[in-house]
């Protein structure tokens, strides 16, 4: 049941989604083809194609900016309406746990958002903004100046990606988290249950931050670790990436079990 409401939340995103992703790497096709043309034109039709080689590149950035908006703006009412408005009086009488009602939105929501920065990767690639020589370029010195500090590389840079997926799980929590804060209490109606729900978000979101940055600064004094020395801190970030997947998920599962035991309880639907 759970991958038939993914699949059923994947294909309501998909008719706002894929327009927009499509648009996006069209935009990329058109930039590498201004860049291509610049290249192998001279006089004043050069400086016609770079004006729309940077033009495109401009629209480009706009497009990704766009549709990363509309994706974090589709998973709030997604959440929202399909749950606690009016749709959650259907939704919730369906033989399906409220811990299935949350994971369906959330793989919905994280699929999307692994699609955005697929595409980003992907246009910034095809449009020529930045070359895939490049980006193997960065790597490769990465991996070089990794081993010349003694430190594994390919587990450096699994960590951080690690480290990313979690922590867009837990941003996708707070939302979500929020949102349900906001329609469990019992006053309010229509807009200030979103407005609660905002401040709710904003408060977790100030709080996580203030953690973060103790998690990161109060032990770097306590290990006295040499801040100029390279080495040092090239091993401390290393197992502050550990420190933080662990910690991140630790509070995405707090914020997970706290959203289900709520959907759980009688919800103050609208």
């Amino acid at each position: 049941m759970l991958s038939k409401l993914v699949k059923y939340d994947l294909k309501s995103g998909s008719h706002i989604m894929f327009p927009a992703y499509i648009f996006i790497m069209l935009c990329a096709v058109f930039s590498r083809i201004m860049k291509f043309i610049s290249g192998i034109s001279d006089g004043s039709f050069k400086s016609i194609t770079n004006f729309l080689f940077i033009f495109s590149g401009f629209i480009l950035i706009l497009s990704i900016v766009a549709a990363c908006v509309i994706t974090l703006v589709w998973v709030v009412l997604r959440y929202r309406n399909n749950l606690l408005r009016d749709e959650g009086y259907l939704m919730h009488t369906l033989p399906v746990s409220p811990s299935k009602l949350y994971f369906s939105k959330m793989a919905a929501a994280m699929l999307f958002f692994l699609l955005d920065i697929i595409v980003v990767f992907l246009s910034v690639i095809f449009s020529g903004l930045v070359g895939w020589d490049d980006f193997k370029e960065i790597i490769v010195t990465f991996h070089y100046g990794a081993a010349e500090y003694k430190i594994n590389g390919n587990i450096y840079i699994a960590s951080i990606i690690i480290l990313l997926i979690i922590a867009l799980y837990f941003s996708i929590s707070q939302l979500f988290i929020s949102l349900n804060i906001g329609y469990s209490l019992p006053f309010g109606k229509g807009t200030s249950r979103d407005l609660i729900s905002v401040a709710v978000y904003i408060a977790t979101y100030t709080i996580m931050q203030i953690l973060m940055v103790l998690i990161i600064i109060v032990p770097l004094f306590i290990s006295g670790v040499d801040i100029e020395n390279e080495t040092q801190i090239l091993k401390y970030t290393q197992n502050f990436l550990f420190i933080a997947i662990i910690v991140i998920a630790a509070f995405s599962a707090i914020c997970s079990t706290i959203s289900i035991k709520l959907m759980q309880k009688k919800l103050n639907l609208e």
